[in-house]
């Protein structure tokens, strides 16, 4: 299996969202987390082809080339200091929800917080974009002081759950296709 890891926005060009009070950037974390979950899916055998960019196009246009057989971007969400969770964005195939609910499921398991789901987010770029089934993880609220601590203190098995989530999906599909 090649897994395309997207840690969401770019740390020259884009921060994507931040936490002043805690001075943390959506950008840097992702891609902090992007290379714990690389090193855990490479533990397992698993190849992993790693891309941080604000060009889209060339994220998708890498992951495409890379014929990857799955696409997971990693992101921190942001809305009013209060929201709290975690979630994961799907397109609308049957690939992309299992996918995001192998993540989703250990995730969650991990931090504790409120379960926001999955999201049908067809729309999104990376999602309509890529030929191999995608999902962006929204791992907890960046602006949410509450998430960050939660996730702070368990960043590394936030790490290995998305990589246990992506290593369970290719046996899912199997058994949903029996």
């Amino acid at each position: 299996m090649k897994v395309y890891l997207n840690p969401g926005h770019d740390r020259l060009l884009d921060s994507g969202a931040v936490n002043a009070a805690l001075n943390l950037r959506e950008c840097d974390l992702a891609y902090e987390l992007a290379e714990a979950v690389q090193a855990y899916l490479e533990r397992n055998g698993v190849a992993v082809v790693l891309g941080q960019s604000d060009d889209l196009y060339a994220v998708c246009g890498q992951a495409n080339a890379a014929e990857a057989d799955v696409f997971v971007s990693l992101h921190f969400n942001a809305f009013n200091k209060r929201a709290t969770g975690t979630e994961t964005l799907i397109s609308n195939t049957p690939q992309s929800l299992l996918l995001g609910h192998c993540i989703q499921a250990n995730v969650k398991a991990v931090l504790n917080l409120p379960d926001r789901g999955l999201k049908e987010r067809p729309g999104l770029f990376v999602l309509r974009n890529t030929a191999m089934p995608a999902v962006v993880v929204e791992v907890c609220f960046i602006d949410n002081d509450y998430d960050m601590r939660c996730y702070e203190a368990h960043k590394d098995e936030t790490a290995r759950a998305i990589a246990a989530g992506i290593i369970q999906y290719p046996a899912m599909r199997g058994q949903a296709a029996a």
